[in-house]
Order: C-alpha cells, then structure tokens, then sequence
C-alpha cells in the first residue's frame, strides 16, 4: 500500500450533481458523509458563484486540485461545528507508520483563525444527533466505537487567506481505521486562535475551505544492526545540544525499533567541530549525546539497553550521508548491537 492515497474521493471529484444550494453532502458526494445532524458545502466550477469555484459566497479560492472542495465552520456560535467523514480504500495495517496530509484555506468571510488541527480516524462510520462539538468526551461515550486523534502540523499560518496551506501529520495505525474524520474537536472555550485580541463577539466565526487529501502507509522503521546512522536533525549550533522537532522524530522512531526489539541495544556517540578546546569539544559532544539518551529513557528504554560517548571532533561521521563539511560534525551517529544483559 505504500505510495497508494488510502482515502476515497479525496479531492472531492466524484459528485452525483452540480452544487446549486445548501444540499446535503450524502446526496452530493461519493464516499463522503457527515458524522452529525450539521452539513458542510461543497464548491464546484461547474456551478454558479454562490457555490462556484473560485468565487463562491464564502470568498475566493481556486481548487488545491482538480474542479471541487468543500467548506466547513470550524468555529461558531454555541460551540456548532461542520464536520465531514471519509473513507479508506481497507482497514489500516497495524503497528504500520501512516502519514496523512490535506490542504486548508481559510475564507476571507472569516473572523478568526484556528491555531492548530486534527483529525481522528474510528474504526466505523459515525452518525450523530445535533451538531455541537464532537469532543474526545463524547466519542468515548460511544458504545463500540474506537478512535485515536492526530495531531496536525501546519507549513504556514492558518490565518492566510490568499493560498492553501498544507496541513501533515504521522501515527501509527491501530488496526481498526476504516474512516476519517475532518473538523475542530475542541468546544469554543478550548480552541486556540491565532492572532486574536479583544473580546469575541457572538458573530465571530472560522470557516475553512478543505481539498486534496492524503493518506499513505509508510515502511515500518527497521535498523540493520552493527550499520551507523546518523540523527536526523539541523546541525547543532556551536554550543548547542538541545534537540529539534526533527530530532525527537528521529527519536522516537529509534524508540520505537528498540521496544520491537527487545534483544537490540544501542550505541549512541556525539560529535562536535574543532571549534573549542579538545576538552571543550568534548564536553559539547558528551551532551548532544547525552541529550538523545535521556530523551529514550523518558520514554521507556532501560538504561542498561543505552551506551552513549562524546569524542568531540576526534573522530568524523563515518556514514558518508552528511556533505556539508565542517557542519557535519556538530552531530549525533547511533549503532544498534545485539543486547547483552549479562
């Protein structure tokens, strides 16, 4: 399944009519439905500026892709929400990685911006009396319904009218995920706007125009043992050990192949320039490593399946992958060995 887009209708291209008024998305759209009494709108070229593309009565926006996308209140007076549920072409793989990504546009017609999204994918479709917030609280009181929420990275603020931002993020299938779904999961209380001051007032609202999804199942992370990696992440700055988001991705990646692992330990070791002195050098090397190792411990890894060093700039990165010269020291290699508990 990998590089194959999971989601069915994901760009909004399959519609049984041309969108003419506030209809229903099950009677429009294939594979698309609603998880509570409240609807969305769906926004075509072929129809007329109320709901065209790129004019429509919500403002102006070209399709991410293709002819069609839809548009959503993600927050709104009294708490009520849009929602949309898609589908997956099978039940996600468990324990295999997964990365989802859909593009967002916010409508000039809005007020206000969400600072963040989420999606969460259940392992059925879900249909739901009035339209208020589908809250994590009031999943969990569905009977026989199971779900996990996935937290969304943004490539830029959420507050841009003018293009479409694209909105990603990685988890691990559980073996149930059959659908999808898109909205704001947080009552108006809880929801974090962006670049808001001053009181709200009751017409304030957030809607957002949602193209282009992705889902794709990724390789499961596997390390050949006694072969060295290096720590994906920006180089250090001179002084630095303090790791990044791409670090603690790398991280956790690590952590995970070592509690599938049980009979693998690793072998961390920091690197630094020849910038200070070789005590120095090292002392800096020791951290970055250090770093790397108490961050797996924090998740769960037994200090005794963990060796960690720093040699300063002693010794180069020995994987050839890093090309940037002088810059290529200020980081962090690892080896997976066989663990030996004795």
């Amino acid at each position: 399944m990998m590089g194959q887009n999971l989601i069915l209708n994901a760009g909004f291209e399959d519609y049984s009519s041309c969108p003419s008024n506030f209809t229903s998305l099950n009677a429009l759209l294939q594979d698309v439905s609603l998880p509570t009494s409240s609807s969305g709108d769906y926004f075509n070229t072929c129809s007329n500026e109320d709901f065209g593309i790129p004019n429509n009565f919500k403002g102006n926006q070209p399709a991410a892709e293709g002819n069609g996308y839809l548009g959503l209140y993600f927050y709104a007076l009294n708490d009520y929400r849009e929602y949309v549920q898609l589908g997956t072409q099978a039940v996600l793989r468990a324990r295999f990685p997964h990365k989802i990504s859909f593009r967002v546009s916010l409508a000039e017609a809005s007020t206000l911006a969400l600072k963040n999204m989420s999606v969460i994918l259940t392992n059925g479709k879900l249909r739901l009396p009035n339209s208020t917030t589908l809250t994590t609280e009031r999943l969990n009181f569905q009977e026989g319904l199971e779900f996990q929420e996935v937290q969304l990275k943004a490539d830029r603020s959420m507050a841009d009218t003018k293009g479409w931002i694209t909105l990603n993020g990685e988890f691990e299938a559980k073996g149930f995920e059959t659908h999808l779904l898109v909205g704001n999961f947080n009552n108006n209380v809880d929801t974090p706007l962006l670049n808001h001051e001053g009181a709200l007032i009751p017409s304030d609202f957030s809607y957002y125009f949602i193209d282009d999804f992705q889902l794709e199942e990724l390789p499961r992370v596997n390390y050949e043992k006694d072969k060295i990696y290096v720590l994906e992440h920006k180089p250090f700055e001179p002084k630095g050990y303090e790791l990044d988001d791409a670090a603690i991705t790398s991280i956790k990646k690590i952590f995970k192949y070592l509690k599938e692992n049980a009979e693998v330990q690793l072998k961390i070791t920091g690197h630094s320039t020849d910038a200070g002195t070789p005590e120095y050098n090292k002392f800096v090397s020791s951290l970055r490593a250090r770093a790397v190792a108490l961050y797996l411990k924090k998740l769960g890894i037994n200090d005794e399946r963990i060796v960690w060093e720093g040699v300063g700039e002693t010794k180069s990165l020995r994987n050839g992958k890093i090309e940037q010269g002088h810059l290529a020291n200020r980081s962090v290699e690892f080896v997976m060995t066989k663990f030996d508990d004795q």
